[in-house]
C-alpha cells in the first residue's frame, strides 16, 4: 500500500444467530363456520419474540458507550471535539468562495499518529487527550464528511503520507500536481482512470485488484495507488469504493455489523493541500465530483 506496507486486512466474520424454540400454544377452538389454523398462534408468538429480540439487541447497542450514536466510536464528532483541529480563520477567509460550492469542504488532519488507538479508545497521553474524535482526527471520510475510525475512512494521514485501508474498500489515489482545485472536473487530466475503473464483483477480484493498487498502476502518465506523499500546494484525485457487505464485530458480548454504522458509497473526490503546519498537521480543501450507489461484493462461502 505504501512505504511502510501497512495493510488493513479484509476480515470475514461469520455470525450464527441462535433461534429460540417457541413452545407450542394450544390451538383455539374455531367458531361455527371458521376454519382452524393450527400454526397461526405459533407464528404470531414467534414473530413477537423475534421483534422483541431485535429491539433488545438495538437497545443493547445504543446503551453501550462505544456504540452509542452520540458518544460512541462511530459518532459524528461535536464542534467542541473538533476544536483541537479547527482550521484557522485566515484559511477559511482565503477559501471562502470555493467553500460556497456544493459538495465541498475543508478539514485539518492530525499528524500525531501515535494518538491513533487500535482499540478505538483515546490514547491517554497528555498530547493525545485533545483529540477525542474518532480516529484521533487522523482519518477522514468524504462519504460522511466527518472524522472516522480508520476502518471506515477514505484518507488517513500517517507519517507524512496520505494512506488508505478501509474495510471492504478500494481507495485509489493519484497526485495531479499543482493544479487549482476549483477547475478540477471528471474530465481533468488524470481523472480518466478513476472514472473508468470498474468495481470488483466478488472477493477474488477484490483481492487481486487490492494487490495491484498496493504496488501501483501507471496509466495516462499518472501513478494510481493506495498511498501518496503529502506535498504542499498539491492536488490529489481519489476514488473510494466502499462496498456493501457485512463485517461482524463483538463488543462485550454484543454482536453487530460495523458497516451498519457507515455510509457505503462510491465517490470520486479531488482535494488539495493548502497548509502544512510546524507540527505536520495537514489542512486540505476538497470537493466531491461523483457520488453513486456502491455495489455489494459476492463473497464465496
Amino acid at each position: 500500500m505504501r512505504s511502510s506496507r501497512i495493510l488493513f486486512p479484509i476480515v470475514m466474520v461469520l455470525n450464527a444467530a441462535a433461534v429460540a424454540q417457541v413452545p407450542t400454544m394450544p390451538t383455539p377452538t374455531p367458531s361455527s363456520g371458521q376454519r382452524a389454523n393450527p400454526v397461526m398462534a405459533d407464528n404470531i408468538n414467534f414473530d413477537r419474540l423475534r421483534s422483541i429480540e431485535m429491539m433488545n439487541q438495538r437497545n443493547r447497542i445504543e446503551d453501550h458507550p462505544l456504540l452509542n450514536s452520540k458518544t460512541g466510536i462511530y459518532r459524528k464528532p461535536s464542534q467542541e471535539e473538533t476544536e483541537a483541529l479547527a482550521v484557522g480563520e485566515p484559511l477559511l477567509v482565503k477559501h471562502a468562495e470555493f467553500l460556497k460550492g456544493s459538495d465541498t469542504g475543508i478539514v485539518k488532519l492530525n499528524a500525531e499518529y501515535s494518538c491513533i488507538s487500535v482499540k478505538d479508545t483515546i490514547v491517554a497521553s497528555e498530547k493525545c487527550l485533545p483529540y477525542k474524535m474518532p480516529g484521533a482526527g487522523a482519518a477522514f471520510s468524504f462519504r460522511t464528511e466527518s472524522y472516522r475510525v480508520l476502518r471506515l475512512a477514505d484518507v488517513i494521514l500517517l507519517d507524512g503520507v496520505f494512506r488508505t485501508g478501509g474495510i471492504f474498500q478500494h481507495v485509489v489515489m493519484a497526485s495531479l500536481g499543482d493544479v487549482a482545485l476549483a477547475g478540477v472536473t471528471l474530465n481533468t487530466k488524470g481523472m480518466k482512470y478513476l472514472v473508468d475503473l470498474k468495481p470488483s464483483t466478488d472477493g477474488d477480484e477484490f483481492t487481486l485488484f487490492d494487490r495491484e493498487i498496493l504496488e501501483g498502476v501507471r496509466a495516462d502518465g499518472f501513478l494510481y495507488r493506495k498511498a501518496h506523499t503529502v506535498k504542499p500546494d498539491s492536488t490529489y484525485a481519489l476514488r473510494s469504493i466502499a462496498y456493501k457487505g457485512n463485517y461482524m464485530r463483538t463488543v462485550d458480548g454484543i454482536v453487530f455489523d460495523e458497516l451498519d454504522f457507515d455510509k457505503r458509497r462510491d465517490v470520486i473526490v479531488a482535494f488539495r493541500v493548502i497548509d502544512l503546519d510546524a507540527a505536520g498537521n495537514v489542512t486540505i480543501i476538497w470537493k466531491r465530483l461523483k457520488d453513486t450507489e456502491s455495489p455489494r461484493l459476492k463473497i464465496k462461502k
